[in-house]
């Protein structure tokens, strides 16, 4: 109970209220895009916990992230939980227990090797979405009731990004899981999750402690049609 209300008094606390973002002036001979920066954010999973940020630092970089996405109807329907310390490894620990029963005993070795390759990071961003806050926009607007589900993905989505590029230009890794819906009930029991939220995807993140892997690129005549 006592890290329970521990992990409550941190999800309701707004600790950005005194707190602003600042960067040290750099002098530099030309400008970085905003290109430049989006380039930073790559799947990083060799991640450790040497950060050199304070939790209040990251999680108040994450609220301002989010709060600086567009959603439809002004929805703003992503719901956030920043998880540090015990409750990041606690985390892990359940996600690992249910992929013991969920995956082949023959192939756990590999999976619980991937787990613990999470918690050896600082931290765990979970992204939800308040379905309650969908249903009511389907009544206000029942014209598009089968769209916001759609859209409610692409809020939470770009959300994501949102984060993930604002942690990689911190100068820290992450990677982007998504071990729901098998883990939903059992998180919710552990964090006391509403029952209207709905989870979407887990960002871990820490120290770069490796590279990131090579990826393959599409042709771009594959991807993009630009006309005049």
């Amino acid at each position: 109970m006592a890290l329970l209300d521990k992990i409550g008094h941190v999800l309701t606390a707004d600790i950005t209220k005194d707190f602003k973002l600042k960067k040290k002036n750099i002098e530099m001979d030309t400008p970085v895009s905003f290109v430049e920066h989006l380039k930073k954010r790559r799947s990083i999973y060799d991640l450790g916990k040497k950060v050199h940020f304070s939790q209040a630092y990251i999680a108040g970089l994450i609220q301002e992230s989010v709060r600086c996405c567009p959603s439809a109807y002004n929805s703003q329907s992503t719901r956030i939980v920043v998880l540090f310390g015990d409750s990041h490894q606690q985390f892990w620990d359940i996600v690992k227990e249910v992929q013991r029963k969920n995956v082949a005993a023959h192939i756990f070795e590999g999976a619980a090797l991937k787990v613990d390759q999470c918690a050896d990071a600082f931290g765990t961003v979970l992204f939800y979405e308040d379905q309650q806050v969908i249903q009511q926009l389907q009544k206000k607007v029942p014209f598009s009731a089968e769209d916001f589900p759609v859209w409610s993905e692409q809020t939470s989505g770009m959300a994501q990004f949102a984060v993930w590029t604002s942690i990689a230009d911190a100068g820290m890794g992450a990677s982007l899981q998504h071990y729901n819906p098998h883990i939903d009930q059992a998180i919710a029991n552990f964090l006391g999750i509403n029952e209207h939220w709905l989870l979407r995807a887990q960002l871990v993140f820490g120290s770069v402690e490796g590279n990131a892997p090579e990826r393959e690129e599409p042709e771009d005549q594959e991807r993009f049609r630009i006309y005049t």
